[in-house]
């Protein structure tokens, strides 16, 4: 398995507790999107998905600092691109919200469930 898959594996994993979907039809959704593994010691503990401005991050093992760095330089580079990011958080993650909250990312709109969050300045960056 690549690491570009096993990272889709890896994001599904933190996740598929909150969706209602096998990971056929997850895998088949990120087709369009670009995902960079995050690595950990040479396993892929994670992934980080980009689409245009948006952004997700997702990871089945709680990463060190050492991952943030990415993390924080992929958001770097998309604040250059696009002025914002912009991604969605589940109302009940509490641990996703806080890291958004901590890179910089401020609620928009609260709606079925989901907090959607906008960034145009990362305090890391």
């Amino acid at each position: 398995m690549s690491e570009q898959e096993q990272a889709v594996r890896a994001i599904y994993d933190s996740v598929q507790d909150r969706l209602a979907c096998d990971f056929a039809p997850f895998a088949a959704f990120l087709k369009d999107w670009q995902i960079v593994p995050l690595t950990q010691n040479n396993t892929v503990i994670g992934g980080v998905m980009l689409r245009d401005n948006e952004i997700h991050v997702g990871y089945k093992r709680r990463p060190s600092a050492s991952i943030m760095r990415h993390i924080k330089s992929t958001l770097g580079d998309i604040l250059t691109r696009f002025d914002e990011a912009v991604t969605c958080v589940m109302e009940t993650n509490t641990r996703g919200l806080e890291f958004c909250r901590r890179l910089g990312f401020v609620p928009t709109l609260v709606e079925n469930g989901c907090i959607y969050m906008k960034c145009m300045r990362c305090p890391y960056v």
